[in-house]
């Protein structure tokens, strides 16, 4: 089982001052992969975390998502577990608004709609390729830093995009993360 043939994913996020983990499930529940923060953990506790590894098992590491340090905008890189480029996401300030830049193998992603609570669709030339929502967790989860939601993939995804737009996905919430980090 990969993490990589479902068409929907329900990310779990568990957060604390030193970590950003995930479990990835597939819609009834099961548990096809997780992530896991890297980085010196006095490195996380003082400018949040920087580096995630999506594991496809135990010991399976199936994509490398990493925070570069740049002036003036957020810029995180995808790697495939090898160090070759997958992917990468860049925040870009405009006027009045922020834009996001997804590429993956050198194509153009889109995304719409309200990329901070996680209700957006990505699109690609060929046309949607996928969608993310939050989902409502409880309140001991949200008190607790632990936030869900699902990721869903067109059928026709191929896996560098699924993989690009996984590590998207998980390089908004860094971002998502540094923003209430740097304003609260």
């Amino acid at each position: 089982m990969s993490v990589l043939q479902f068409n929907v994913l329900v990310f779990q996020q568990t957060r604390n001052f030193s970590k950003n983990d995930f479990a990835i499930s597939e819609p009834n529940g099961t548990q096809v992969a997780h992530v896991e923060t890297g980085g010196s953990t006095l490195g996380r506790m003082l400018g949040g975390a920087r580096e995630l590894t999506v594991f496809d098992g135990p010991g399976r590491p199936v994509l490398r998502v990493y925070d570069t340090m740049t002036l003036g905008r957020e810029r995180m890189e995808f790697q495939d577990p090898d160090g070759n480029p997958i992917g990468n996401l860049v925040k870009r300030i405009s006027l009045f608004k922020t834009k996001i830049d997804l590429e993956v193998l050198g194509e153009q992603l889109q995304l719409d709609g309200n990329l901070w609570g996680f209700d957006f669709n990505i699109n690609s030339p060929q046309g949607p390729i996928a969608g993310v929502s939050r989902e409502w967790s409880g309140m001991s989860n949200a008190l607790f830093g632990k936030s869900t939601y699902s990721l869903r993939l067109a059928e026709w995804a191929s896996v560098p995009q699924r993989l690009g737009i996984i590590g998207g996905v998980l390089a908004l919430d860094l971002i998502r993360e540094k923003q209430e980090r740097n304003n609260g």
